[in-house]
């Protein structure tokens, strides 16, 4: 027995060294190159014949890809068994990330969706914010990852942002600071890789770096005072990454962006030439002065340092996929995500080492930060049963609806106007801001269901609305106790846009001048209120998710207290920090 016990621990030490390599110095060329990769995919049940199935184990197997990136909608189930197979197959350790910016329902299917950071910042406890940060690594460590794309340091000044917005813990940089740094300790706390973004700042911008590259106009003094102040924060808290952002700051960099021809489909997010940013500079996430200049020297950052998806707009619009990968190694990046075709990049960054743009020592210096990230924060045991005994536990679910309720915020209240009552007569406009089959908030017209025994009678406007749909809606509101004004105004990154329909617009100004008793609940943007004014009375709740839709079916009804205080400004509506404290019943 002692021989056998011996045995097996000397073949587990030998399988150690041999899947963990200590330094570069352990790895041929071809894994160099390949750990500086990650590897995008959705976790959903796969054939071992399928397509999808054979490119994936092609990347980790034949091209040595050193990281995993699940996003859209996965299975927990299958993406738990996908990274135990994945990890056997690899023969090196792979970091395995997700962006859950929003808690593992962000991006998996049949978990809670977590309010957004700008609803965690309503609630002023940036210790609800660590707690968060711990159960997303909980459960990210549940179901094999190792790194969490998170949390955003963005400083949303622009409440015109379309691809930020309430991912950002608002518009103050030292409450921006305190947030992502408490969320860091949480995740790095409970073992895995935080990866804060988007440097320098992606918070003051107008336009979506899926779709075309955003310039920002800020000098390094308004930096300094603004963007990097999270990020500094994120660097002390011990941040292990930093993910660079799609974005030009000319004051930093001012060799100008490279132009390319486009073939048609090749930007996935929009085919209008007009967006091309054609006076841009070099993208942040593509320039030695930022990234090996400012992030590593200046502020002295040693981690790993993640570029954001180089399928995007902001870099397609410019590089190729081997150009993107090469230019954001030499920046000083270490892995380059979701490249848009990862063999055709892989072959770039090897012709670039051996004709010597990319250097030997300049390649070593990326792989060993990769190795030291997966030496500190190792792949998770491969337990199959985890998921079921750690996601979307009751306690988890517990302290998401915890940060709901209190991130419910009274912007503005017209006297009598709350709470609803289940004997009242309550007609219901749901305004959404694209065409779906089906109206978004069922959670929502579930809980009004219950509250009136009887459904309300409903209006939806979407952009298929038309000026005349107004009419009914106004005569059913004139006979009703009160109009509930439901405004599904979201980010969707991708759209670059945020808009709301105009004949709902209209049609809620005609209401407003009828004197109805109205009262508009915002489940997305919060600063939708700026472009109505006339609501006399006005509630965030910051995103769409259930919690947050039943969070504010409660507090409209009187049944929780309401305590959230705005983390922006509403330009023309209201202040930071300002919001109407109402106590349960009243």
């Amino acid at each position: 027995m002692r021989r056998s016990a011996l045995l097996i621990a000397l073949l587990l030490i030998i399988g150690c060294v041999t899947l963990r390599p200590r330094t570069p110095a352990d790895l041929t060329l071809d894994e160099k190159i390949g750990q500086l990769f990650v590897y995008p995919a959705t976790g959903r049940f796969m054939n071992e014949g399928s397509a999808e199935y054979r490119a994936l184990v092609h990347q980790v197997r034949d091209n040595r890809v050193g990281g995993i990136l699940w996003y859209l909608l996965s299975d927990v189930s299958e993406t738990a068994r996908l990274n135990r197979r994945l990890q056997s197959i690899s023969g090196r350790p792979l970091l395995i990330a997700a962006d859950l910016e929003a808690g593992v329902g962000m991006r998996f299917l049949d978990t809670t969706n977590w309010p957004w950071p700008m609803a965690v910042a309503a609630t002023g406890e940036p210790a609800l914010a660590e707690r968060q940060g711990r159960i997303v690594a909980e459960e990210a460590r549940a179901i094999g990852m190792n790194q969490v794309y998170a949390p955003v340091a963005d400083v949303n000044v622009d409440p015109a942002n379309p691809v930020i917005n309430v991912r950002s813990y608002g518009e103050d940089p030292e409450t921006v600071a305190r947030f992502v740094a408490a969320f860091v300790r949480g995740v790095q706390g409970n073992g895995v890789l935080a990866t804060v973004k988007h440097f320098p700042g992606h918070g003051d911008t107008r336009t979506d770096s899926h779709r075309s590259l955003p310039v920002l106009p800020a000098d390094r003094a308004r930096l300094e005072r603004i963007e990097l102040v999270p990020f500094r924060a994120a660097i002390a808290a011990g941040v292990g990454a930093v993910m660079t952002a799609h974005l030009s700051l000319p004051a930093l960099d001012a060799t100008p962006a490279p132009r390319r021809a486009l073939r048609p489909g090749e930007n996935p997010y929009t085919d209008d030439p007009a967006e091309i940013a054609r006076e841009a500079t070099v993208p942040a996430s593509m320039s030695r002065a930022i990234v090996d200049g400012l992030l590593r020297r200046e502020l002295g950052f040693a981690g790993l340092v993640v570029t954001d998806a180089v399928d995007m707009g902001g870099i397609v619009d410019h590089f190729d996929p081997g150009d993107a990968a090469v230019a954001a190694i030499l920046a000083g990046g270490d892995q380059v995500v979701k490249s848009a075709d990862t063999d055709a990049a892989l072959a770039g960054v090897r012709r670039a080492v051996a004709d010597g743009r990319i250097t030997s020592a300049r390649l070593d210096q990326s792989v060993a930060r990769i190795l030291e990230a997966k030496r500190r924060f190792p792949a998770p045991d491969p337990d199959p049963e985890a998921p079921f005994r750690v996601v979307d536990s009751s306690e988890h679910r517990a302290l998401a609806e915890e940060i709901a309720r209190r991130a419910v915020t009274l912007v503005r209240e017209a006297p009598g106007a709350l709470p609803l009552g289940a004997t009242q007569r309550i007609l219901h406009l749901v305004v959404n801001d694209v065409a779906s089959v089906a109206p978004p908030g069922r959670e929502l017209a579930r809980e009004l269901d219950l509250r009136l025994g009887r459904p309300p009678q409903t209006f939806v406007f979407d952009p298929r609305s038309r000026p005349e749909d107004a009419e009914p809606l106004l005569e059913a509101a004139a006979g009703a106790d009160a109009v509930l004004v439901s405004l599904f105004v979201r980010v969707r990154a991708g759209t670059g846009r945020l808009v709301l329909p105009e004949p709902a617009r209209d049609a809620i100004l005609r209401l407003a001048s009828s004197g109805v008793r109205m009262v508009a609940a915002s489940f997305g943007d919060p600063y939708v209120a700026a472009d109505l004014p006339e609501l006399p009375t006005y509630l965030a709740a910051y995103g769409d998710q259930p919690v947050m839709q039943i969070a504010a079916a409660r507090a409209l009804f009187g049944e929780t207290a309401i305590t959230g205080r705005l983390p922006v400004t509403i330009p023309g509506v209201a202040q930071r920090g300002s919001g109407i404290s109402r106590e349960a019943g009243k």
